[in-house]
């Protein structure tokens, strides 16, 4: 049997400095090739703005719960007015104060759509200090804050790679749906914007001012990774197209693993 090619962090460092070099701002990176546990990035531990990565651990927090019995993906939650949040999402345009929306719907919602108040109803409901014990448990730091979110490239990429684990404490069933969510997901501008066809990319963005993010599970054929991609200091094109042209480095660098050494 043919001996396949090591994952080498310095290799993949070396590709990812060359990707971005020239841009202005801050690009945080952080990639873990899901075979061996190595990982590799650039500015790792820089704090971010979460923007909207923040709704992958809410969703897994959400089901965590219901997986415990806790609470029902059928249990209906009563809109007020202290949810309401412009920007992305569906449910500014509908929602009224007592209107009831699912569990499940608000949670659909919050990934494939990156709905504001879905995000804003289910985090009412079970507590900032739920989410914040949940992140601490899969060793995500700095501790969440619901007013400032803020998370480094290598923290989101340990809440990822608990959810392909399983060490995140969700059931086979939740994982798979809350990745069927972010396979869905409207925007994919970013993580997958140069990816072959037979990548599935399960990805969650996030956008706020000058900073524009996307965080993901990458699934190919023969090699898997999870990404964090954080950006500040550029315009939307340009973190977009740079999101992309890292997520397609790190691809083709995980393709060439599986090639005999």
């Amino acid at each position: 049997m043919p001996r396949l090619r090591p994952f080498r962090p310095a290799d993949l460092t070396a590709i990812l400095e060359r990707t971005v070099s020239g841009l202005p701002g801050t690009i945080g990176v952080y990639v873990t090739d899901l075979m061996s546990g190595r990982s590799a990035g650039l500015n790792p531990t820089a704090e971010f703005y979460a923007a909207s990565t923040i709704k992958v651990p809410i969703a897994m927090a959400v089901l965590r719960l219901v997986d415990q019995g806790r609470l029902s993906l059928d249990q209906t939650i009563a809109y007020q007015p202290e949810d309401y949040q412009a920007g992305t999402g569906v449910l500014q345009a509908t929602i009224r104060p007592g209107d009831r929306v699912s569990v499940r719907r608000l949670l659909e919602l919050m990934i494939t759509v990156s709905d504001n108040i879905a995000r804003n109803m289910l985090e009412r409901f079970i507590g900032s200090g739920t989410i914040r014990n949940y992140m601490l448990s899969l060793g995500v730091a700095p501790a969440y804050d619901p007013l400032e979110t803020p998370v480094t490239p290598a923290g989101m990429t340990q809440v990822l790679i608990a959810l392909d684990s399983g060490r995140s404490g969700l059931s086979r069933d939740s994982t798979r749906m809350l990745l069927r969510w972010m396979e869905e997901a409207a925007f994919r501008q970013r993580i997958p914007r140069y990816l072959p066809e037979s990548v599935v990319a399960a990805t969650k963005i996030g956008s706020r001012d000058d900073e524009f993010h996307d965080v993901g599970l990458v699934y190919a054929p023969d090699r898997s990774f999870a990404i964090s991609v954080f950006t500040k200091g550029l315009s939307q094109s340009q973190a977009e197209e740079v999101i992309g042209r890292i997520a397609e480095a790190v691809y083709w660098y995980e393709d060439s693993l599986t090639r005999p050494a």
